[in-house]
């Protein structure tokens, strides 16, 4: 167990990159929301009609800054801890865990400040000039348990998924990252040829525990494999 809390708090070290650089992303993600509001409400969109409620509820703009942040650092933080952790004496089991419960911490702390906003953006009447962030089909229409389930679940994947690609570099260089992108790009290549007759069917039944179970699978896929790749990966 103290290899596996070694192992979480040398992820926490990095606390600009753990807890400061995802409010700046999400920071900036909300003033290029703000920026493309107005932008519509100057060329005639009307806060609170049906049609402006219907496109201001696609906004993803907060959730895929913050997704690409996250699979960035899920890559570099496996691939610059790895070496520090096996030299501190940490089991590669007990860092394959100990990467897992930062990237929860992380993913929750992330959920937790999406949430706060939701509350806030609700009482204001969404800012108080009809502006959707939080409140929008990405993160479940406004309904915080949805919104924390999606926003914590997607986002361990997302990490976790970034620390399969830093495994497989650990485990086999460059060679490695590239084989596993073009094995996970050619299976989903094979998946939409397999569902596109029935593409826009599938899509028009999406329900939102369809996406946790995704995210449920990837997540626990990702973190197996990374375990795997670890196991005879060298020390770099």
């Amino acid at each position: 167990m103290k290899n596996i809390t070694n192992a979480v708090r040398l992820h926490l070290n990095k606390r600009e990159s753990f807890f400061g650089v995802p409010l700046y992303i999400l920071g900036m993600g909300a003033v290029i929301s703000v920026v493309i509001a107005l932008t519509f409400q100057r060329f005639g969109s009307e806060p609170g009609t049906p049609d402006y409620i219907e496109g201001a509820q696609a906004n993803g703009g907060l959730v895929w800054a913050v997704t690409g942040y996250l699979g960035y650092y899920g890559v570099q933080s496996v691939a610059t801890t790895f070496p520090f952790a096996l030299a501190l004496g940490t089991t590669r089991r007990a860092y394959v865990a100990g990467t897992a419960i930062a990237n929860a911490l992380l993913a929750g702390y992330i959920t937790a400040v999406l949430a706060v906003l939701l509350g806030l953006e609700l009482l204001t009447d969404h800012w108080f000039f009809g502006l959707y962030l939080t409140d929008v089909m990405w993160l479940g229409y406004g309904n915080v348990g949805w919104l924390i389930t999606i926003a914590f679940l997607g986002l361990f994947s997302v990490l976790s998924l970034g620390g399969l690609f830093a495994a497989a570099w650990v485990r086999f260089g460059s060679k490695g990252s590239i084989a596993l992108a073009l094995i996970l790009g050619l299976l989903l290549a094979v998946a939409l040829l397999v569902f596109a007759p029935n593409l826009i069917d599938i899509i028009a039944g999406f329900r939102p525990w369809m996406g946790v179970l995704a995210a449920v699978l990837a997540a626990g896929l990702s973190v197996t494999g990374t375990w795997l790749l670890m196991r005879r990966a060298a020390v770099r």
